[in-house]
Protein backbone atom coordinates (compact mmCIF):
# COMPACT_ATOMS: atom_id res chain seq x y z
CA UNK A 1 0.00 0.00 0.00
CA UNK A 2 1.32 3.42 -0.89
CA UNK A 3 2.44 5.40 2.09
CA UNK A 4 -0.13 8.00 0.74
CA UNK A 5 -2.38 6.20 1.20
CA UNK A 6 -1.98 4.86 4.51
CA UNK A 7 -1.51 8.75 5.40
CA UNK A 8 -5.04 9.74 4.03
CA UNK A 9 -6.53 7.02 5.75
CA UNK A 10 -5.12 8.09 9.28
CA UNK A 11 -6.34 11.69 8.86
CA UNK A 12 -9.98 10.78 7.75
CA UNK A 13 -10.32 8.54 10.69
CA UNK A 14 -8.66 10.96 13.41
CA UNK A 15 -10.48 13.77 11.61
CA UNK A 16 -13.98 11.42 12.07
CA UNK A 17 -12.78 11.18 15.38
CA UNK A 18 -12.74 14.68 16.30
CA UNK A 19 -16.79 14.71 14.87
CA UNK A 20 -15.79 16.05 11.38
CA UNK A 21 -18.67 14.42 9.61
CA UNK A 22 -17.44 15.55 6.26
CA UNK A 23 -14.24 13.24 6.56
CA UNK A 24 -16.44 10.38 5.86
CA UNK A 25 -16.12 10.62 1.85
CA UNK A 26 -12.45 10.65 2.13
CA UNK A 27 -12.51 8.18 4.20
CA UNK A 28 -15.06 5.57 2.13
CA UNK A 29 -12.91 6.26 -0.87
CA UNK A 30 -9.80 4.72 0.50
CA UNK A 31 -11.00 2.82 2.85
CA UNK A 32 -13.45 0.54 0.02
CA UNK A 33 -10.81 -0.70 -2.10
CA UNK A 34 -8.71 -1.73 0.49
CA UNK A 35 -11.38 -3.78 2.41
CA UNK A 36 -13.09 -4.98 -0.43
CA UNK A 37 -9.93 -6.71 -1.40
CA UNK A 38 -8.86 -7.81 1.83
CA UNK A 39 -11.81 -9.64 2.35
CA UNK A 40 -12.09 -10.83 -0.64
CA UNK A 41 -9.03 -12.63 0.16
CA UNK A 42 -10.47 -14.12 3.25
CA UNK A 43 -14.06 -14.68 1.81
CA UNK A 44 -12.83 -15.42 -2.10
CA UNK A 45 -16.97 -14.87 -3.23
CA UNK A 46 -17.58 -11.30 -4.16
CA UNK A 47 -21.07 -10.59 -2.56
CA UNK A 48 -19.49 -11.80 0.34
CA UNK A 49 -16.67 -9.95 0.35
CA UNK A 50 -19.00 -6.41 0.11
CA UNK A 51 -20.99 -7.42 2.82
CA UNK A 52 -17.75 -7.53 4.98
CA UNK A 53 -16.66 -4.29 3.59
CA UNK A 54 -19.71 -2.17 4.13
CA UNK A 55 -20.13 -4.17 7.57
CA UNK A 56 -16.87 -2.87 8.63
CA UNK A 57 -16.84 0.93 7.30
CA UNK A 58 -20.35 0.88 9.74
CA UNK A 59 -18.20 -0.83 12.64
CA UNK A 60 -15.55 1.99 12.14
CA UNK A 61 -18.14 4.77 11.71
CA UNK A 62 -20.00 3.27 14.85
CA UNK A 63 -16.70 2.84 16.92
CA UNK A 64 -14.56 5.78 15.44
CA UNK A 65 -15.04 7.62 19.34
CA UNK A 66 -13.07 4.67 20.80
CA UNK A 67 -10.01 5.28 18.14
CA UNK A 68 -7.02 5.66 19.65
CA UNK A 69 -5.18 8.39 18.50
CA UNK A 70 -1.42 6.30 19.29
CA UNK A 71 -2.78 3.87 17.17
CA UNK A 72 -2.37 3.32 13.20
CA UNK A 73 -5.63 3.50 12.01
CA UNK A 74 -5.59 1.36 9.09
CA UNK A 75 -3.96 -1.61 11.42
CA UNK A 76 -7.39 -1.20 13.48
CA UNK A 77 -9.63 -1.12 10.81
CA UNK A 78 -7.74 -4.29 9.76
CA UNK A 79 -8.45 -5.63 13.06
CA UNK A 80 -12.32 -4.85 12.46
CA UNK A 81 -12.13 -6.41 9.09
CA UNK A 82 -10.60 -9.29 10.50
CA UNK A 83 -13.25 -10.25 13.13
CA UNK A 84 -15.81 -9.28 10.21
CA UNK A 85 -14.79 -12.26 8.10
CA UNK A 86 -14.57 -14.41 10.40
CA UNK A 87 -17.89 -13.66 12.11
CA UNK A 88 -18.56 -14.35 8.25
CA UNK A 89 -17.03 -17.67 7.85
CA UNK A 90 -18.71 -18.38 11.28
CA UNK A 91 -21.94 -17.80 9.30
CA UNK A 92 -21.50 -19.81 5.98
CA UNK A 93 -20.44 -23.09 7.73
CA UNK A 94 -23.21 -22.43 10.32
CA UNK A 95 -25.74 -22.76 7.26
CA UNK A 96 -23.33 -25.28 5.57
CA UNK A 97 -22.46 -23.10 2.41
CA UNK A 98 -19.51 -23.49 0.30
CA UNK A 99 -17.24 -20.80 -0.45
CA UNK A 100 -14.73 -21.92 -2.80
CA UNK A 101 -10.77 -19.84 -1.44
CA UNK A 102 -7.59 -21.76 -1.80
CA UNK A 103 -5.95 -18.99 0.75
CA UNK A 104 -7.57 -20.66 4.05
CA UNK A 105 -5.37 -21.26 6.35
CA UNK A 106 -4.79 -25.40 6.57
CA UNK A 107 -7.50 -27.09 8.32
CA UNK A 108 -10.06 -24.00 8.18
CA UNK A 109 -13.36 -25.58 7.61
CA UNK A 110 -11.68 -29.20 7.28
CA UNK A 111 -14.91 -30.35 9.85
CA UNK A 112 -17.53 -29.00 7.76
CA UNK A 113 -16.48 -31.13 4.96
CA UNK A 114 -15.93 -34.31 6.28
CA UNK A 115 -19.11 -34.46 7.75
CA UNK A 116 -20.38 -33.35 4.80
CA UNK A 117 -18.60 -36.44 3.27
CA UNK A 118 -20.07 -38.68 6.09
CA UNK A 119 -23.63 -37.73 5.12
CA UNK A 120 -23.06 -38.18 1.38
CA UNK A 121 -21.73 -41.87 1.97
CA UNK A 122 -24.82 -42.30 4.48
CA UNK A 123 -27.04 -41.02 1.55
CA UNK A 124 -25.53 -43.33 -0.88
CA UNK A 125 -25.83 -46.10 1.08
CA UNK A 126 -29.46 -45.76 2.10
CA UNK A 127 -29.91 -44.79 -1.66
CA UNK A 128 -28.47 -48.09 -2.73
CA UNK A 129 -30.47 -49.89 -0.63
CA UNK A 130 -33.85 -48.07 -1.53
CA UNK A 131 -32.70 -48.92 -5.16
CA UNK A 132 -31.73 -52.58 -4.36
CA UNK A 133 -35.69 -53.26 -3.46
CA UNK A 134 -37.15 -51.79 -6.58
CA UNK A 135 -38.27 -54.33 -9.53
CA UNK A 136 -36.04 -54.27 -12.47
CA UNK A 137 -38.65 -52.71 -14.39
CA UNK A 138 -38.85 -49.76 -11.58
CA UNK A 139 -35.49 -49.76 -11.96
CA UNK A 140 -35.05 -49.12 -15.82
CA UNK A 141 -38.22 -46.44 -15.75
CA UNK A 142 -35.82 -44.33 -13.48
CA UNK A 143 -33.22 -44.40 -15.72
CA UNK A 144 -31.12 -47.49 -14.09
CA UNK A 145 -31.36 -49.61 -16.54
CA UNK A 146 -32.31 -50.15 -20.28
CA UNK A 147 -35.69 -48.01 -21.21
CA UNK A 148 -38.68 -49.80 -23.10
CA UNK A 149 -38.21 -48.98 -26.63
CA UNK A 150 -41.87 -47.88 -28.68
CA UNK A 151 -43.83 -47.27 -25.10
CA UNK A 152 -46.13 -43.83 -25.82
CA UNK A 153 -45.46 -40.88 -23.45
CA UNK A 154 -48.54 -40.85 -21.09
CA UNK A 155 -47.67 -44.58 -19.98
CA UNK A 156 -44.09 -44.09 -19.66
CA UNK A 157 -44.54 -41.15 -17.17
CA UNK A 158 -47.02 -42.98 -15.42
CA UNK A 159 -44.95 -45.83 -14.90
CA UNK A 160 -42.15 -43.74 -14.02
CA UNK A 161 -44.52 -41.99 -11.59
CA UNK A 162 -45.33 -44.98 -10.01
CA UNK A 163 -41.46 -46.15 -9.72
CA UNK A 164 -40.71 -42.87 -7.77
CA UNK A 165 -43.53 -43.51 -5.26
CA UNK A 166 -42.05 -46.95 -4.45
CA UNK A 167 -38.68 -45.64 -4.25
CA UNK A 168 -39.96 -43.03 -2.06
CA UNK A 169 -41.88 -45.53 0.42
CA UNK A 170 -38.66 -47.70 0.23
CA UNK A 171 -36.78 -44.62 1.16
CA UNK A 172 -38.97 -43.85 4.14
CA UNK A 173 -39.09 -46.92 5.74
CA UNK A 174 -35.00 -47.36 5.37
CA UNK A 175 -34.40 -43.78 6.26
CA UNK A 176 -37.71 -42.31 7.77
CA UNK A 177 -39.79 -39.70 7.08
CA UNK A 178 -37.60 -36.62 4.99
Amino acid sequence: MLPERRKAIQQAVLALADGDRGAMPALVAELWPVLLAFAKRGLGDRPDAEDVAQEVLLRVCSRVSEFDRSRDALSWVFGIATFEIMTQRRRLLRRRESFSHSGFPEGCGASASLEDDAIRAELKAVLAEALGELSAADLSELGFGPQTPGAKAPAVRKRRQRALERLRLAWRRIYGEP
